[in-house]
């Protein structure tokens, strides 16, 4: 196998690589971007369930941080 055929190799793994990478990039804007029309088609009622949805996710990360600081962890 010459130099040429190593470098070519090591190209189309690296060309593998970088497929997987924006792949993966192009299904999270996706996501993200599907997320954000559901949220904007969502009727008023839809809309304060998602945001009643991410307040008690926030109070839950908060909780989590004081038990830490705290010393105390609630059992699962």
């Amino acid at each position: 196998m010459g130099a040429w055929d190593r470098l070519r190799k090591a190209f189309r793994r690296e060309k593998r690589e970088l497929d997987d990478i924006v792949g993966d990039a192009n299904a999270r804007a996706n996501a993200a971007l599907d997320r954000r029309e559901r949220e904007h088609n969502a009727s008023p009622t839809e809309k304060l369930a998602m945001e009643q949805e991410r307040g008690a996710d926030v109070d839950a990360e908060f909780e989590a941080v004081r038990n830490r600081i705290e010393g105390t962890q609630q059992p699962d």
